[in-house]
């Protein structure tokens, strides 16, 4: 009688805790999406800088981002002005060439709302080579040859690097939940010291006939902590799950609206670019 009087107060338990909830996650107006940098090239020549612009599309729905197709855009450096002219697809680009150490401010009006980020390019040092080296499968990544990555962090200033992997042409996402941290660091661990076999990413694998492109950026600490707050967004784990949804603050600011900054991060960085044929 005793077991029966204990599995039934089990049974209420179980019952009482089990409630529909009904979430009303309501309605706002897109907010604008601003994704891009002013690059300076360490080791190539890029005279074309590009931004894109985008609107947030509903929380609830299938509606993808909008492209912002009417916003009038350009970058300050000093006295001059830069404008950009929209290609397509909320693709905006200009023809000019920037350099290491000046300030850039990005400038975009759209329905009637101001918007403003400024950014400072980073000096950082070049990629010395490219190079293919074999590792085993470790923690979820496949064992293969994967690229790595040599080059020597400067001692007298504190470095923020940004690594992006192109194999014959596709720029490398990881597939997994989650981003691959290796691809972002900052030299707390090796200032002033060579950076030698580094692997930025250990998921994707290059075979025989491959061609390669590494592309190392030196970013700023401002741009360092919102990739990483993004990483921790969009990270889970297996023991802990999935990370709460949260805001991630950029640095692009409405003017005219403080409540309605723009989403993104507009980004100054020197770049070095190398190439590895497999």
């Amino acid at each position: 009688m005793k077991t029966l009087q204990i599995l039934l107060c089990l049974c209420l338990l179980a019952t009482a805790c089990e409630k529909e909830i009904s979430i009303d996650l309501g309605t706002t107006s897109p907010r604008l999406v601003v994704e891009g940098n002013v690059l300076a090239g360490i080791d190539t020549v890029i005279n074309v800088q590009t931004l894109r612009l985008t609107a947030t599309a509903p929380y609830t729905g299938t509606a993808m981002p909008a492209p912002v197709i009417n916003a009038t855009v350009s970058v300050l450096e000093g006295s001059t002005i830069h404008p950009y002219t929209h290609r397509g697809s909320g693709l905006y680009q200009s023809t000019f060439v920037a350099q290491p150490g000046k300030t850039y401010t990005l400038r975009i009006a759209h329905q009637g709302d101001t918007y403003q980020a400024s950014e400072t390019i980073q000096t950082g040092p070049p990629i010395q080579s490219l190079g293919i080296k074999y590792f085993p499968s470790a923690l979820g990544s496949p064992e293969g040859d994967f690229i790595v990555v040599n080059t020597t962090d400067p001692a007298e200033d504190r470095n923020f690097y940004f690594w992006r992997l192109f194999i014959n042409g596709t720029l490398m996402i990881n597939p997994s939940p989650g981003n691959i941290y290796r691809a972002l660091q900052k030299d707390e661990f090796f200032n002033g010291q060579p950076l030698t076999n580094y692997l930025p990413y250990d998921n994707f694998r290059v075979i025989k006939g491959d061609r390669a492109v590494m592309e190392q950026y030196s970013i700023s600490e401002a741009m360092y902590n919102y990739h990483y707050a993004l990483f921790n967004l969009t990270a889970s784990s297996p023991v802990s799950g999935d990370v709460p949804p949260g805001n991630i603050r950029g640095n692009v600011i409405n003017l005219s609206n403080r409540q309605r900054d723009a989403l993104g991060f507009f980004g100054a960085c020197s770049v070095s670019i190398k190439t590895k044929k497999v």
